[in-house]
């Protein structure tokens, strides 16, 4: 991956992280119980989200994918 791609990767990894504390903070100040699942299930959503974020780095081993063309 290169420098900018992963730049890239932290800017939504960082975006995700505060969506999911947004919705856990309009969670608890919503007096609907709908709202508040609705809240939770976003939250969780985006916290898939940074998980499979991160295990697509952790699979990453820095070579380019002998399947892909090379970019130039």
């Amino acid at each position: 991956m290169t420098q900018m791609e992963l730049l890239h990767l932290q800017d939504l990894m960082e975006a995700e992280a505060l969506a999911v504390r947004k919705c856990e903070l309009y969670e608890k100040k919503c007096k609907s119980d709908e709202l508040k699942s609705w809240f939770r299930d976003a939250v969780q959503l985006h916290q898939d989200h940074v998980g499979q974020i991160l295990t697509q780095l952790r699979n990453h081993d820095g070579r380019e994918r002998e399947d892909l063309p090379p970019v130039h």
